[in-house]
């Protein structure tokens, strides 16, 4: 009896000192969970401002590129048919000769068809011309 009461007593020390070792290991958990939650918030407001100065750029850039691509759209569909094809054909790469006998009218004629489409468009340079057209889709 005598061996059973200090086995008793001896598995009665041993449980208490694995429920202090449990709770101690349980704290050390609570306390990693911890950390880890606040270093991942962390990680995600660096994430967030990151992404805050990367993308507004990219996004702006390309609202910006749509836009002008729908303002070139909007200046091109305001020239008449007539002006279009003269403008297809200038995008083409033909010139105010070339452009002339394809359409059986005079150079004159192209040449107020060019000067129109520069007004219409508010450019001034055959190059600008172009990058319209191309912003367009017409190019």
């Amino acid at each position: 009896m005598m061996e059973q009461t200090t086995t008793t007593a001896k598995l009665t020390r041993e449980i208490r000192m694995l429920r202090k070792e449990n709770e101690a290991l349980a704290n050390q958990i609570a306390l990693q969970k911890r950390v880890f939650r606040e270093v991942n918030l962390a990680l995600g407001a660096l994430g967030d401002v990151a992404i805050a100065r990367l993308i507004p750029n990219e996004f702006i850039a390309k609202a910006n590129e749509e836009e002008a691509n729908s303002n070139a759209t909007v200046k091109i569909s305001t020239l008449s048919e007539r002006e279009k094809e003269v403008l297809k054909l200038i995008v083409n790469g033909l010139t105010s000769k070339e452009i002339a006998d394809e359409l059986g009218i005079s150079k004159l004629t192209v040449d107020t068809h060019r000067k129109h489409i520069q007004q219409k468009l508010g450019v001034s340079k055959q190059v600008d011309i172009l990058k319209l057209a191309m912003k367009s889709g017409i190019a």
